[in-house]
């Protein structure tokens, strides 16, 4: 009975041991997520340390770019998210801000790329101290055969795509700027209450889930999620042709930004 009740003994404290020890790996790779990063492709030579989000000299000029979301595109104000984390920011500020929205309605990965290559473009993100971008949801969506028809085979080789010149993006923005804090707005699903949020929802999921794992490999390189922000709110917080944002959307998706900037 001693035997048996030491052997019971010494297998419950192993089981307890193992648990802290799955525990504790979880909680690491929750605060240093660039540990979760696949080891394929081309990572940076050096490991990637955890940031501070913003310089420590401060923002002096801010620099946006991507397609109509960062261009506020449905905001009846005007303002968009880059206007209002804009306001966010100056308010903490105790010196002026520069703005450059240098966002294109309609644009697509491979238009970024071309607009990046332009000499004062270049300039411009060169002098950021933070660079704001959206960029991926008219490679996806383009892809249809009419609003709420999607072509699963189109979607996925649009994400391949994507994903190639996501990556040539933010390599070109560090190699422009090794110092600027670099933030990502992820995609939300418009599709969520239609008759094609079946084939919607895990495009979307798995290209955001591709986007971050592409962002860990290079430093100051943040992916803001807003996917959660949309769910199940889409007639709340989408404006009347239900694929971008209406005031009150670009309204959360400011306050997620400066979340992560905090």
């Amino acid at each position: 009975m001693r035997t048996s009740g030491k052997l019971l003994w010494r297998t419950t404290g192993l089981l307890s041991f193992l648990s802290f020890l799955l525990f504790a790996t979880g909680f690491v790779l929750a605060m240093n997520p660039q540990q979760l990063a696949p080891s394929t492709g081309a990572p940076p030579t050096k490991t990637v340390e955890p940031t501070a989000p913003l310089p420590k000299e401060g923002i002096h000029h801010v620099v946006a770019l991507g397609d109509s979301l960062t261009r506020g595109a449905g905001d009846a104000n005007g303002q968009g998210y880059v206007g209002l984390v804009r306001q966010a920011l100056e308010k903490k500020a105790d010196h002026p801000i520069t703005f450059t929205n240098l966002a294109i309605n309609g644009q697509e990965s491979s238009d970024l790329l071309k607009q990046m290559s332009e000499a004062q473009v270049k300039t411009l993100l060169a002098e950021a101290d933070l660079i704001l971008f959206t960029i991926g949801g008219n490679d996806l969506f383009r892809q249809t055969g009419g609003l709420y028809t999607i072509d699963k085979e189109k979607v996925a080789a649009a994400t391949d795509r994507l994903a190639t010149n996501y990556e040539e993006i933010i390599r070109q923005m560090r190699q422009l700027n090794s110092r600027a804090t670099i933030v990502y707005t992820s995609l939300y699903n418009p599709f969520g209450n239609t008759e094609a949020a079946v084939d919607t929802v895990q495009p979307v999921l798995d290209w955001n889930s591709t986007a971050s794992e592409i962002a860990s490999r290079y430093p100051q390189v943040f992916v803001v999620p807003t996917y959660d922000l949309f769910l199940r709110k889409e007639q709340a917080y989408l404006y009347t042709d239900h694929f971008h944002p209406n005031a009150e959307g670009y309204a959360r998706i400011a306050e997620r930004i400066m979340q992560a900037l905090e």
